[in-house]
């Protein structure tokens, strides 16, 4: 054989071993997930709403089961899914408890003072109630009744009702509360 041909043979042999070791396995990924729609998504306005409950006389609030007026409020769901036919909604929080004779309801969320803490000028024996649009109320960190969601409505809003309620003789100060919600589709 001559000598070319022999550089060519051992030049096409290196080659090919250098391209087999290129193809050799060092590991695999494996890429996984779901295509879903997309329920609904919560408006930015809405993800962060003030509701100002107003000045309330304590002698408004003075006997157990007493209630201030109601303040309507909304969240407003935007590019919901035709899937999607009705949710509820969780609004998390702690629950008023009484002081004194006062007596218990699971309905009421507590009320702290503007720092955020229980102590200082904050009012006692009251809580604040929050209902869904047919005035049913919603305890806390339990999930509401089903809303129905209209159909072919891109968006939309589900309205909500909160106001003060008495637990026994209401005191003065202040009677502020903070919730964060989750809401489920179905």
């Amino acid at each position: 054989m001559s000598t070319n041909k022999t550089a060519l043979l051992i030049a096409l042999s290196l080659a090919s071993a250098a391209s087999a070791s290129a193809m050799a396995s060092d590991g695999k990924i494996n890429f996984t997930g779901k295509i879903t729609d997309t329920p609904c998504t919560v408006s930015i306005p809405s993800q962060n709403r003030d509701v100002d409950l107003g000045s309330v006389p304590s002698s408004q609030l003075a006997t157990a089961g007493s209630k201030s007026q109601s303040k309507q409020f909304q969240i407003d769901l935007l590019n919901c899914s035709s899937t999607v036919k009705s949710a509820t909604i969780t609004f998390g929080g702690s629950v008023a408890t009484p002081t004194g004779t006062g007596v218990a309801d699971p309905t009421l969320f507590a009320v702290n003072s503007p720092d955020g803490t229980a102590s200082g000028t904050t009012a006692s024996n009251v809580g604040i109630e929050i209902s869904d649009s047919a005035g049913a109320a919603i305890s806390p960190n339990k999930a509401s009744s089903s809303m129905t969601l209209a159909s072919k409505a891109a968006s939309q809003s589900l309205y909500f009702n909160a106001r003060y309620k008495s637990l026994g003789t209401a005191t003065t100060g202040d009677a502020n509360a903070t919730t964060d919600f989750t809401i489920a589709y179905q």
